[in-house]
């Protein structure tokens, strides 16, 4: 058995060392079919394991069989944008593996426009700035950046959550500006999540150096380190996490981690295009461990958090009532 093989199984449940963390990471960048497999094993291995007795299952033997009881299911939809952006290619995902791609051009101007992206709910789409960045912009997502950028720096503005492989130019900083934080690289790959409606700003460093600004405050980030910048008491926290978790969105999963229920809805709405009305006195301070993906509907959601906590759900169209059971 190669030394990845034994690696995957103690990821699975959470029990690599950095240095297994770090090993594993270096075999997925080798192919994406390493990738894919590993993001297909845990999968399955969270969708059944985080609900099965704490994981005291041994690993190897129920993969396998899990393997064999499950097959993925594929959709597709069709997606209309109709947008005017200079020098971006734009790439949209449907709610399964299928995508389009769509270029856009105009006449060239001396005249610098501001340009905005606007994702809505239940689509993911990527794209590719003039300078050579790429960006994956998440469900109910507006991104503004100008057409051309400035000799000097590269500015663009985001509100909700993109992951960004920032182009490297060491003459002309790239900075992401959310709700009064900026984020400041030269050539790196990083998650932000800044809904509006939410009171925290999270941003997940994968690769390079980043820094954050916050009034006066400058704090540096370091791959695999996550700052959790709390917006109404502004405190900023810092803890290592493993960034995959947090950029997974983009391959078309979703995982959580003992996150707080009522955030989950609101990736849920958000993912799904669904509208979800809940007690939040109820589920206030409950958490939730999952994984939800794209291709699937929300109704697997509703059957995952029915595990966890006991719940009726009602599900109209487009709205969906969860009660406590």
């Amino acid at each position: 058995m190669s030394e990845i093989e034994s690696i995957i199984p103690k990821y699975l449940q959470g029990k690599t060392s950095e240095e297994e963390n770090q090993q594993l990471h270096q075999w997925m960048q080798q192919s994406p079919e390493n990738k894919k497999r590993l993001f297909a094993e845990k999968d399955i291995w969270d969708s059944f394991g985080f609900h099965s007795n704490k994981k005291n299952y041994e690993v190897s033997s129920e993969l396998g069989l899990l393997k064999k009881r499950i097959e993925p299911k594929r959709t597709t939809i069709n997606l209309k944008q109709v947008l005017q952006i200079a020098a971006i290619l734009l790439v949209t995902f449907g709610l399964g593996w299928g995508s389009r791609y769509i270029s856009f051009t105009s006449e060239q101007t001396d005249e610098v426009t501001m340009q905005e992206i606007f994702v809505p709910k239940g689509q993911v789409n990527q794209v590719f700035l003039a300078d050579g960045t790429r960006i994956w912009i998440n469900s109910e997502t507006k991104l503004i950046t100008p057409s051309v950028f400035s000799t000097n720096e590269r500015v663009v503005k985001l509100n909700g959550e993109a992951f960004f492989e920032v182009a490297k130019d060491a003459k002309r900083p790239f900075r992401v500006e959310v709700n009064g934080q900026q984020i400041e690289v030269l050539g790196t790959s990083f998650n932000v999540r800044a809904y509006e409606n939410s009171n925290e700003i999270e941003t997940t460093l994968e690769t390079g150096q980043i820094q954050l600004h916050i009034g006066s405050q400058t704090t540096l980030l370091k791959p695999g380190e996550q700052s959790l910048f709390n917006k109404s008491e502004k405190q900023l926290l810092i803890s290592k996490v493993n960034p995959e978790t947090f950029s997974s969105w983009k391959d078309g999963r979703y995982e959580f981690q003992n996150e707080d229920l009522l955030e989950v809805f609101k990736v849920v709405e958000r993912w799904y295009d669904v509208e979800i009305t809940a007690d939040e006195t109820y589920f206030s301070g409950m958490h939730f461990s999952g994984v939800i993906k794209r291709n699937k509907d929300a109704k697997h959601f509703l059957e995952l958090l029915n595990l966890t906590v006991p719940i009726r759900y009602e599900m109209k169209a487009d709205k969906i009532r969860i009660m406590k059971k």
